[in-house]
């Protein structure tokens, strides 16, 4: 009977199961397997498993499961695979080692969740990108790229990969606003395609920047000839709600073959490019040129000096303290490597770092990092500090073979050593492809060493949802452009407070970077991120510096005092508003007082553009509070703005004088408004 209820469940089942030998031969496979795959049993019989796999899998992914199998007996994650007529698919694939008659078998069990995750990917964008031209297509250009240069090849002819960026874009954004500025961007790809052939292709990269894939191109001459036709189009009017506006672009661009490489290498060098061409001046184009001999020294004379100081220990890491908001508790370090060059002094990473990029010695650089957190992280544990030490490692560096082994090694040099509070910080870059290698490279550390893992930076890369879907990492990293840019810049806070809510809807602690003032924290504390990093803080230190920072560190009072306003989620709302409007004024003053040399931020002068008006409008159309409580608010907030922006056409008519008496007249008012919304706070309840 049991026999025979195991050979249904097998023949039965709805997953696929697949059955090796311990030489990764098929021997058995069950009818689901078939439907999946496509391929009959005799197809599959005495084949590897490896015939189940998409290009995508390379030697480094499958030796990394195997080495899993040899050293846990299991391996579970999801993998692309191709069926036999060709199409792909994303399995969910958990295979285990089992012993039976004496022999050693692998049992496998697959099934098919492409559309469990397209569903799920498309539900995410719609939660953190409401605005469907900021998703970049990354699918989309690699695809069309493949295509493309695959015709290329066969045609023996050339590939333009362009750059494109609009010159002075912020200008048309502070004058026309965003809403005007995001209409001239939709009618820009548009514009360019009529200067293109329909096989062309063109997509948003990010901001005002575009990335061209242009093919049928014999040389240099005709690329540029194309390109200059493409910044003629655009420097034509726009027509904009009947107002004409002018722009131009400055385009870099490289040729493949010429310049071989993937899609991400090509859209560097065109990047890289594309400046070139605006340090030219406007409406410029740039070509990147791979045989350019001098360069190609250059860049080996730099690697070779590179290699000298790692070997002659010229690096020195510098640290830069994260704290808990709501209590000022520094709880841990990000470790930053800096060179201290013989010649030019202490350097920098974006100095060098790019030069290292997909060669032996990123990893070199990285193992010279890992080695000597290790040695300070045991320091501060046998002084008694139990301090969390972070360092940043590429995805490059993680996918070696060796990373597994090299790091146990290094870690057995330090017995007794608490590992879980060391962490690996991951770019969250382009760079980052090969996410189920990765994903086991985070298991692993995880599982054997209690390392956690943080995904850094995030936000800025092609695909931040895939990659915290799909990651299992303990922290994600809000990048520290969109956090600088919060207070000034509404979309930027729509992002970070965007970012922050995905981080808790996957469980998953998020820490902001580039937290420069106390606005900054308490804006951060009342979106419900509570640890950050920034100059608000401390700069990256020496070590020797850095102890004496923490000697003296007093947490701010501000930050540690809020939580009396966040109580609950009608309060946390609330406060935001609070916060705006008190930053909003604080800009206003600076702005009147500030000496007419000194620059300063200008604040936003139209009442539904600035954060206090998003907040309200987001708040009526989600019943945040009621009517009356939103109508009192929205008082409090059009006081304070038609009375500072009276006091702003005071100060640009050239009254400076009236403008400043104006503000400290009106001073104590304002702060009673502030503090009668503040006791409102309090008052606030679920």
């Amino acid at each position: 009977m049991r026999n025979t209820l195991l050979e249904n469940a097998f023949k039965f089942a709805h997953e696929g199961i697949v059955i090796t030998d311990e030489h990764q031969n098929i021997v058995d496979i069950n009818e689901a397997m078939q439907h999946i795959t496509g391929y009959s049993r005799s197809d599959l019989i005495g084949s590897k498993p490896q015939i189940l796999s998409a290009e995508s899998q390379n030697k480094i992914f499958n030796q990394s499961l195997w080495q899993s199998l040899q050293r846990n007996g299991f391996w579970q994650g999801e993998v692309p695979n191709k069926r036999n007529d060709g199409t792909h698919y994303i399995a969910k694939f958990s295979v285990k080692r089992i012993n039976a008659h004496g022999k050693v078998f692998y049992l496998g069990h697959l099934s098919d969740i492409t559309t469990d995750r397209k569903y799920r990917a498309v539900l995410s964008d719609l939660v953190l990108n409401r605005n469907s031209h900021q998703i970049l297509n990354k699918n989309r250009l690699e695809n069309e790229f493949r295509h493309m240069s695959s015709l290329a090849d066969q045609m023996n002819e050339k590939l333009v990969v362009a750059f494109m960026d609009l010159d002075e874009f912020k200008t048309i954004n502070d004058i026309h606003g965003k809403v005007t500025a995001d209409q001239l961007l939709e009618q820009v790809p548009e514009r360019v395609r009529t200067a293109l052939k329909e096989t062309d292709s063109i997509v948003r990269y990010g901001g005002d920047e575009f990335v061209l894939i242009i093919g049928g191109v014999a040389n240099h001459a005709a690329a540029t000839e194309t390109i200059n036709k493409v910044l003629s189009a655009i420097s034509l009017p726009f027509i904009i709600n009947d107002v004409p506006m002018m722009i131009t672009a400055s385009v870099g661009y490289t040729l493949y073959p010429e310049d071989k490489g993937s899609l991400d290498t090509l859209i560097r060098h065109a990047d890289q490019c594309m400046y070139k061409a605006k340090l030219d001046g406007k409406s410029t184009v740039f070509a990147y040129d791979p045989g350019e001999e001098v360069q190609i020294t250059e860049r080996n004379q730099q690697l070779r000096e590179i290699a000298t100081a790692i070997s002659e220990d010229q690096f020195i890491l510098f640290y830069q303290p994260k704290v808990t908001l709501s209590t000022g508790h520094i709880f841990g370090f990000e470790a930053l490597i800096r060179w201290q060059h013989p010649k030019r002094g202490l350097l920098s990473p974006d100095k060098f770092i790019d030069q290292v990029y997909d060669t032996e010695l990123e990893v070199s650089l990285g193992q010279w990092v890992i080695r000597q957190a290790l040695k300070q992280l045991a320091a501060w544990q046998q002084d008694g500090h139990n301090y969390q030490l972070s360092i940043n490692l590429t995805a490059y560096h993680l996918s070696t073979a060796d990373f597994f082994d090299w790091l146990q090694y290094q870690i057995q040099h330090y017995p007794g050593l608490d590992t879980s509070r060391f962490q690996i910080e991951i770019l969250e870059s382009n760079r980052l492809s090969d996410l189920s290698l990765i994903s086991n490279v985070v298991e692993f550390c995880k599982s054997e060493f209690g390392i956690t893992t943080a995904l850094d930076d995030f936000g800025t890369g092609y695909s931040s949802l895939t990659h915290i879907r799909v990651l299992p990492v303990d922290v994600v990293k809000v990048d520290q452009t969109f956090v600088r840019r919060m207070l000034s810049e509404p979309e930027d806070c729509k992002i970070v407070e965007g970012v922050i809510a995905l981080a808790q809807s996957f469980n998953i602690q998020v820490i902001a970077e580039g937290v420069e003032s106390i606005a900054h924290g308490e804006v951060l504390l009342a979106m419900g991120c509570n640890q950050a990093q920034g100059y608000a803080l401390a700069k990256p230190l020496p070590i020797d510096q850095l102890m004496k920072f923490l000697s003296s560190y007093q947490p701010f009072r501000q930050w540690c005092s809020q939580s009396g306003l966040l109580k609950n989620h009608k309060q946390a709302r609330l406060s935001l508003f609070y916060f705006y409007l008190k930053y909003w004024l604080h800009q206003l003053q600076e702005r009147l007082f500030a000496e007419p040399e000194i620059k300063t931020e200008w604040p936003i002068t139209q009442l539904s553009d600035t954060h206090c008006g998003i907040w309200l409008e987001k708040a009526r159309y989600h019943h945040y509070l009621d009517n009356a409580t939103l109508d009192q608010i929205s008082q409090f907030h059009h006081y304070i703005f038609q009375s500072g922006n009276d006091l702003l056409a005071s100060y640009l008519a050239g009254d400076v004088h009236a403008s400043r008496a104006g503000f400290n007249a009106q001073e104590t008012t304002f702060q009673t408004t502030l503090y009668e919304l503040y006791v409102l706070i309090k008052r606030m309840s679920e």
